[in-house]
């Protein structure tokens, strides 16, 4: 399938504790994931998040890790972005080369080895008949 000009987005339905993530989209020049992610009640003001530089994604479709290039909403580590309170959300998406457009599971690697605070996600389904096609 030729991309020229055109994104692919499935709707996704993954969680992982207070992170979901809600949409994937691959067009000709990157890879974009899209999350959600609520508080916790543990901290008095939600406390923090922030994204490890290593994160990277992992598919069936290729053996290559396939780290991230950029994102938007969330900040790097070491920095962290504070909760004013714990009804807080937080939107932000990660940015990464473009995947094969072909059927395939992925998985986002934050940490390979993860601790309850990673967000590490796996075995996202990425059919072609379920992508909706949009013209940039």
């Amino acid at each position: 399938m030729n991309l020229e000009d055109k994104t692919l987005i499935w709707h996704v339905d993954a969680h992982r504790l207070n992170l979901q993530l809600l949409r994937v989209m691959i067009n000709q020049r990157t890879t974009r994931l899209d999350f959600g992610y609520q508080t916790t009640d543990y901290y008095i003001r939600g406390g923090w998040i922030n994204i490890y530089p290593e994160t990277h994604l992992v598919t069936s479709a290729s053996s290559r890790k396939m780290r991230m290039q950029d994102q938007q909403g969330i900040v790097t580590a070491p920095d962290r972005f504070h909760f004013k309170s714990r009804a807080d959300w937080q939107f932000f998406s990660l940015f990464f080369a473009p995947l094969p457009i072909q059927d395939q599971t992925i998985s986002l690697v934050e940490s390979e080895d993860p601790d309850f605070t990673n967000f590490n996600i796996g075995n996202i389904e990425l059919k072609l008949d379920a992508a909706f096609l949009m013209r940039l």
